[in-house]
């Protein structure tokens, strides 16, 4: 028989590891060093506005696909697929920032992020003029600990007078 303090000591040890035990791949999914939908849409919207290339193209997945507004810097409005395609013309719009002088200065408002086990939907809208606004559809896939871009689709709407 053992003492009665070390023998609470053995219960709440037990009970503390058979607990980890069950539980403890929930506790792994929600570990703090896990990125946030939310985070990478930060991450990404901040290193568009500083025209950060390495930041920026880390944001995308490998095997992305972008649908992109009708800008003068664009040259296909066709779907983009695939990282080298996209980055040949995000490289465009870059360019043509650096060159101008100003960054693209998104500012997202209505922000919604819809969550579905590995993947997120973040919609937004930003002003872009005085007779425009963008609307703007960012898909993030996780993978491992970080949540990565898979598709954009973007739109610019003028508004009416």
């Amino acid at each position: 028989m053992l003492p009665q303090g070390l023998a609470q000591r053995v219960l709440f040890v037990s009970t503390f590891l058979l607990a980890a035990g069950l539980f403890g791949d929930s506790w792994a999914t929600d570990r703090s060093d896990t990125e946030s939908p939310q985070k990478a849409f930060e991450r990404f919207v901040a290193a568009f506005n500083a025209l950060d290339w390495d930041s920026f193209r880390a944001c995308f997945a490998d095997d992305a696909s972008v649908f992109n507004p009708e800008i003068p810097e664009v040259v296909s409005l066709h779907r983009l697929d695939r990282r080298e395609s996209i980055e040949n013309t995000f490289r465009a719009v870059f360019d043509a920032s650096s060159r101008g002088g100003a960054s693209p200065h998104i500012v997202p408002e209505r922000v919604r992020i819809q969550r579905f086990n590995d993947t997120a939907i973040v919609t937004f809208e930003f002003p872009r003029s005085v007779d425009s606004f963008g609307r703007r559809t960012v898909v993030l896939h996780r993978q491992g600990d970080s949540w990565l871009i898979v598709h954009i689709h973007a739109s610019n709407v003028h508004t009416h007078p």
